[in-house]
């Protein structure tokens, strides 16, 4: 589980510090002087200046955050973020949610050639001559198993494949529920497959189908794979159709919070996140690639939306001046911390919601 947490906190801050460096490029590129570019956050560990911007090794390893000159106040110098035109302005705001979508792309294409899984709820992404050439289907693995029942009394864990039940092949869930509902109460002849070593294993079924006769959920992995001019355009609607899953998700979530008082089970926090990578290494590296392209396409998404403090609520106010609505930088300040505020309690709402669920 340690190991699980610290992957999973090195993952999420490195897609942090790259949405980061998009917004510390693209300002240089506009001419806007970056004050300071720090990995982690505050207190300061380490620092050195090189080129007129200071860059910070910080004691919270959890992402990073760049400070442009002239970004929270009014700063005439020809070098400051608020002197530039609204454009420029634009294009560094969003530079982060472009990096974080450029890197959920290249990994969707990266497997879309090489093998991916189906993370689609449709499976795989087929739009007329967009489609895989070849699917193939891996053993029936482990994905969950029932306390106390048959399959963990018989020493079987997540990841553990299962190959056949009384010498009968089984390669869908479907397959391994009915050979283990024709053999309730029995017992069974396993052979399970942990890593490389095959294993026969006599289980004692269980009678109760409410508990599951062996006790464990179990799914085949499939992987499309796709010629690489066609997965170009493959991996833009596959990241496309995610971000729109995405964005569901969290309107589920915000509409099941203030209508219903609970959280979509759709939606993860930290705790959940950890949770669910842990799963999700069982399955190996095309699996963990593609939840670090969800990961990277959540925060593109969510750092996307009109929300105070997010770049999508600092883009939002900047247009609104821009067309003639007067903000006062002490205005938006206290605006973006509202919103800081309102974010914090979601993240501790969805965290609760996460725990419980353990």
């Amino acid at each position: 589980m340690i190991l699980t947490i610290i992957v999973v906190i090195l993952i999420f801050s490195a897609l942090v510090i790259a949405h980061e460096w998009g917004h510390f490029i693209v300002a240089r590129r506009n001419g806007v002087k970056v004050d300071e570019f720090g990995v982690g956050f505050p207190p300061k560990l380490f620092g050195k200046t090189i080129g007129g911007t200071l860059y910070s090794l910080n004691l919270l390893p959890i992402g990073g955050f760049v400070r442009l000159k002239g970004e929270d106040q009014l700063v005439k110098d020809k070098d400051s973020f608020s002197a530039k035109p609204y454009r420029a302005k634009s294009k560094i705001i969003m530079a982060g949610v472009a990096m974080n979508l450029a890197i959920a792309y290249f990994i969707i294409l990266f497997l879309m050639i090489f093998g991916m899984p189906a993370i689609l709820p449709s499976g795989f992404t087929s739009v007329g001559p967009i489609k895989p050439y070849k699917i193939e289907s891996s053993a029936l693995k482990a994905v969950s198993i029932t306390k106390g029942s048959a399959a963990e009394k018989a020493g079987i864990n997540i990841g553990n494949e299962i190959i056949s039940v009384n010498g009968v092949e089984v390669k869908t869930e479907d397959q391994l529920k009915t050979s283990t509902k024709q053999n309730s109460g029995q017992s069974v002849e396993l052979v399970v497959r942990r890593g490389t070593k095959t294993e026969t294993i006599r289980v004692q079924l269980g009678s109760d189908s409410t508990k599951g006769y062996l006790g464990l959920a179990a799914q085949s992995e499939q992987r499309a794979y796709y010629n690489p001019f066609v997965a170009i355009i493959g991996a833009i609607i596959t990241t496309f159709s995610l971000a729109l899953l995405t964005v569901a998700a969290f309107g589920n979530f915000i509409a099941g919070l203030f209508t219903k008082a609970q959280v979509s089970g759709d939606v993860a926090g930290p705790v959940g996140i950890v949770s669910i990578f842990g799963s999700v290494m069982q399955f190996g590296w095309r699996y963990v690639l593609a939840f670090v392209a969800s990961i990277s396409l959540s925060l593109a998404v969510v750092n996307s939306l009109p929300i105070p403090a997010l770049d999508g609520g600092r883009f939002a106010l900047m247009t609104l001046t821009k067309m003639g609505l007067k903000i006062t930088p002490e205005r938006e300040a206290l605006i973006h911390w509202l919103g800081f505020g309102f974010l914090i309690i979601l993240v501790v709402i969805i965290t609760i919601s996460d725990i419980s669920r353990l």
